[in-house]
């Protein structure tokens, strides 16, 4: 069973999903589609993910009601989960891969199928996001169908020493902002120049913070010359390099528009 392709309620036996989790690390097996699609988990938790990090093709998330105190939808419209991150007598490791699975999501953008107890069977919630990361949990919220006009990414920065992070949220640091980026008429990338509406007929952007959140200090405004608006390719491509390098973004904008030869002023 495709678990993306699922309908919300359909009822998976946990004996199919067993089967799918250990074949799928078996060479030959019906199951087995490479390294790449390997279903790990750590022992005695809820959660499996889909390949190698930190570009996971996904994660299946097993919740059972009562196992956390405070997990448990959010609101009666079940459109958000709060799921506890996994601690080792009491504390929490940002480093275990149960975790890292959650707290990566909103940056590489991939899948959480999120599952719920019922006897001998898993039920299908649905496909979520992260949308919010807290000391000890995260909340999820039903991954939207199709998006909005400026894509508002969400990004989160790793403290060394594992004692605390710091996670932006565009929309929750200045709404302001993003309500001024989507009323400013402007859909082209300002490193390939490629123009949304002038393509593909549809008013769509993304906006990118030049300045690493992790260096503000708490309060620090945001405005609109903060973003940078692109597309999904160089945006990615950005966030490669930030991996990757301690380049500021004007350095790494002149680099890949080097690279693929588009260096137009903007």
């Amino acid at each position: 069973m495709d678990l993306l392709e699922a309908d919300d309620g359909v009822f998976i036996s946990k004996r199919e999903l067993f089967d799918l989790i250990r074949l799928s690390k078996v060479e030959g097996s019906d199951h087995w589609h490479g390294k790449e699609l390997l279903i790990a988990n750590t022992p005695q938790q809820g959660i499996n993910w889909v390949g190698e990090f930190p570009v996971l093709a996904g994660v299946i998330l097993k919740v059972r009601p009562g196992s956390y105190s405070g997990d448990g939808w959010v609101g009666t419209d079940k459109e958000r989960y709060r799921y506890s991150l996994k601690a080792r007598k009491g504390i929490v490791s940002l480093t275990e891969k149960a975790n890292r699975s959650l707290i990566n999501q909103p940056q590489y953008s991939y899948p959480i199928v999120l599952l719920s107890d019922r006897k001998a069977f898993w039920r299908f919630e649905g496909v979520f996001e992260v949308s919010e990361i807290g000391s000890d949990s995260v909340e999820l919220r039903r991954k939207a169908i199709g998006g909005d006009t400026v894509n508002e990414k969400f990004e989160t920065y790793f403290v060394e020493g594992g004692k605390r992070y710091v996670t932006h949220l565009i929309s929750e640091r200045s709404k302001e902002v993003v309500s001024l980026l989507k009323s400013s008429e402007r859909f082209e990338c300002e490193i390939c120049n490629l123009d949304f509406r002038e393509k593909y007929k549809v008013d769509y952007i993304e906006a990118h913070h030049k300045v690493p959140v992790s260096t503000f200090a708490s309060g620090t405004k945001v405005t609109v010359d903060d973003f940078a608006l692109l597309c999904a390719n160089c945006h990615s491509v950005v966030h490669v390099h930030m991996r990757n390098s301690s380049d500021a973004y004007p350095d790494i904008k002149r680099k890949i528009q080097k690279a693929i030869g588009s260096d137009t002023p903007k």
